[in-house]
C-alpha cells in the first residue's frame, strides 16, 4: 500500500479567520521561550488573515495528449481582489526513493487577484488567457517534454516565511513525514498515485483516483471551496490534441460530472453545485438497493465491460457482462456507497448502489 503523509494540514474552509486563530492560539505556547518567535507568528497571522484566505488549487493539467509542452498548466483561485504573499506552489515527487523531492516550486508574492479570483500559471505559447484572470506567463511550461512529471505526485499550496527551495528533499527518510520549514502551513493540497504503484508516498489526505491508470488532469468542482479534500475534485485521462480539455469517458473518476472539462482561465465546468451521473440512472436497474451479498443488474443491451468503484474512486471489481442480466457477488464489500460503470464502444452507463449489512 502507498504510504501517506504524516504532517499537519491546516484546513482553510468556510471561516478562515476562525480557523487561523485556532492555529495561532496553539502556537502561543511558545511565548514563554521566545517573544521574538511570537512576533513572527503574529506577523504570519496578519498575512494569513488578510492575504491568503481561500487560496486554492483549482485546475491541473499534467499530461496533455501528444506533446506536453506548451500545454501543461496549473490554475489557482482565491478571494477576488485579495493579496497573495509568502505562498508557494509546490509539487512533491511521490515515487519510491525520490519521494519528497521538490519537483516544481513557484513563489507567489505581492500578487493581487482580479475580479474573478483566478490565477493561471502556464505559458501564452499554449493558451490565450484574458482578463480578469491573471496570467503567470512562464516559459518553463514550454520546456520540451514538459515540466510536470506524470507519476505519483502531491500538489500543495504552502504558506511560509522561509523560502521553499526547488530540488530540496522535504522527506529525507522517504517515510511520509513532510519536513517543511518551521512555521510553514499547508493551505491546500491533493495527490494521486501512478497507476499500479504500491510504493508511492503522498503528502496529502486528499487522494484522488480514476478508473484506471494515472490522471492526465484534475478539476475542482465549481463552488466547492473545501481545502485538502478529495471530494472537491474530479479527474481523468484526456483525448484529442495537446490543447484539448476533453476527457476520455472510459478513463475518469467515479464522480465525473456531466459536462466536465478543462476550462483554462475561466470558471470551472460544469457551472453547477450538483454532481450528476454520466447518464440517467434508469438505464440500469439495480436490485436490491441497498444490497447485502448480491446485486442484480438489468438494462444491459449488448456485451459490455463493468467496473465497480468505492466512494474514494478505488476500483473494487471488474469483468465482462452479457445482455439482459448481471448478478454480482458483493459479499466481500463493506458498507458504503459504490458506483457501477457498464461500458462498450458505443455506450457508457453509470449508476450508484449501496451496501448495507
Amino acid at each position: 500500500m502507498p504510504k501517506m503523509f504524516n504532517t499537519k494540514i491546516i484546513p482553510v474552509k468556510h471561516n478562515p479567520r476562525t480557523e487561523i486563530l485556532l492555529i495561532f492560539a496553539t502556537s502561543t505556547l511558545i511565548y514563554m521561550k521566545s517573544k521574538n518567535l511570537l512576533f513572527i507568528l503574529a506577523f504570519q497571522l496578519v498575512f494569513l488573515l488578510n492575504a491568503n484566505a481561500q487560496l486554492l488549487l483549482n485546475e491541473v493539467k499534467v499530461n496533455p495528449p501528444g506533446n506536453d509542452n506548451p500545454f501543461e498548466f496549473i490554475e489557482l483561485k482565491g478571494t477576488p481582489g485579495s493579496l497573495i504573499s509568502n505562498t508557494y506552489l509546490l509539487i512533491l515527487e511521490g515515487d519510491s526513493a525520490s519521494a519528497g523531492n521538490a519537483d516544481l516550486v513557484i513563489r507567489l508574492n505581492n500578487i493581487t487577484l482580479g475580479s474573478n479570483g483566478l490565477y493561471f500559471i502556464g505559458t501564452s505559447l499554449g493558451y490565450t488567457i484574458a482578463a480578469p484572470t491573471l496570467l503567470r506567463d512562464t516559459l518553463i511550461f514550454g520546456i520540451p517534454g514538459g515540466i510536470i512529471e506524470n507519476g505519483s505526485s502531491t500538489f500543495l499550496l504552502v504558506y511560509s516565511i522561509t523560502p521553499i527551495i526547488y530540488g530540496l528533499d522535504y522527506d529525507a527518510n522517504n517515510d511520509g513525514t513532510l519536513e517543511l520549514p518551521a512555521g510553514a502551513t499547508i493551505v491546500d493540497s491533493f495527490g494521486w498515485i501512478s497507476g499500479g504503484s504500491t510504493a508511492a508516498v503522498l503528502y496529502s489526505s486528499a487522494v484522488i483516483a480514476q478508473s484506471n491508470g494515472t490522471p492526465d488532469a484534475a478539476v475542482r468542482f465549481y463552488g466547492n471551496n473545501v481545502a485538502n479534500s478529495a471530494a472537491a475534485w474530479y479527474c481523468g485521462d484526456l483525448i484529442g490534441t495537446g490543447v484539448s480539455g476533453t476527457f476520455d469517458a472510459l478513463e475518469i473518476s467515479f464522480n465525473f460530472p456531466t459536462g466536465g472539462a478543462l476550462s483554462p482561465g475561466d470558471h470551472n465546468l460544469p457551472n453547477t453545485l450538483s454532481v450528476k451521473e454520466i447518464v440517467p440512472s434508469n438505464k440500469l436497474i439495480i436490485s436490491p438497493n441497498p444490497a447485502q451479498n448480491k446485486v442484480n443488474v438489468n438494462g444491459i443491451k449488448n456485451n459490455a465491460n463493468f467496473q465497480i468503484f468505492d466512494i474514494t474512486g478505488k476500483l473494487k471489481m471488474s469483468g465482462q457482462v452479457s445482455p439482459n442480466q448481471l448478478e454480482i457477488d458483493v459479499q466481500e464489500f463493506t458498507d458504503g456507497l459504490y458506483l457501477l460503470k457498464v461500458y462498450n464502444a458505443q455506450e457508457l452507463y453509470c449508476s450508484k448502489f449501496e451496501i448495507h449489512k
